[in-house]
C-alpha cells in the first residue's frame, strides 16, 4: 500500500482567524502536523509531502513545496499537491485537523471506492473536501477551475466524480478543523 498512495497536508493558509500559522501550534507537546504526520505515516511510510512555502515545516524531514500558483487557497494547494505526486491516490489533508487518526484514516481508505476520484468525509451534516483522497486524474479540473479563477473548492469539487462517507459518530470530533483560539483552547483543556 505504502508505494501506492501519497498523503499531502495542506499547510500554506494564512490562518487569519488563529493569528498564527495553525500547523505549527502544539497540542500535547508536538505540533498540529506533528500530530497528522503520525496518523497517516503508518498507511503512506515516507511518502508525506507538505505544501507550505513556510520553512518552518522543514523539521518534519519530509518533502515540502510551495504552490506553484500562489495565493489561490485549497484548490491551488489541492492542484499543487496533484500536478507533483507521483501515484494514483492522494490523501489530501489539512494542516488544522489535528485530532484525526490512522484508524480513521485507514477507514476511507476502504471505503473508498475505485468508481469515484474522489473519497471526502462527512460528519454532523458537514462536509470535509480537506479529510479526502483524490484520484491524481483530477489535477485536470483544478488546473481548469484555476486558469478561470474559480477558487470555491466545493465547486470544483461538484465537477468531480465524487462520494461522501458518513463518519462513525464516535470520530465526529476527529474530523473538526481548529480555526480559532476559541477552538484551539477547547481542544487543548
Amino acid at each position: 500500500m505504502k508505494n501506492t498512495i501519497t498523503a499531502f497536508i495542506l499547510a500554506g493558509g494564512k490562518s487569519q482567524r488563529m493569528g498564527t500559522d495553525k500547523g505549527l501550534l502544539p497540542l500535547n507537546g508536538k505540533p498540529f502536523v506533528s500530530h497528522i504526520c503520525e496518523a497517516v505515516s503508518p498507511i503512506v511510510g515516507e511518502n508525506i509531502v507538505i505544501v507550505s512555502s513556510n520553512t518552518d515545516y522543514d523539521f518534519l524531514g519530509y518533502t515540502r513545496i510551495e504552490d506553484i500558483i500562489k495565493d489561490k487557497g485549497p484548490v491551488g494547494g489541492i492542484y499543487t499537491a496533484l500536478q507533483q505526486s507521483k501515484t494514483k491516490l492522494n490523501f489530501v489533508l489539512s494542516v488544522d485537523a489535528p485530532l484525526v487518526t490512522t484508524e480513521l484514516l485507514l477507514w476511507i481508505l476502504e471505503n473508498h471506492s475505485e468508481s469515484f476520484l474522489m473519497t471526502q468525509v462527512q460528519a454532523n451534516d458537514k462536509s470535509y473536501p480537506l479529510i479526502a483522497i483524490y484520484d491524481q486524474s483530477v489535477v485536470t479540473v483544478f488546473e481548469e477551475n484555476l486558469r478561470n479563477d474559480q477558487l470555491r473548492l466545493r465547486r470544483v469539487r461538484d465537477e468531480v466524480a465524487h462520494q461522501t462517507i458518513v463518519v462513525p459518530e464516535k470520530w465526529n470530533d476527529q474530523v473538526q478543523n481548529i480555526n480559532t483560539q476559541e477552538e484551539y483552547q477547547k481542544i487543548i483543556s
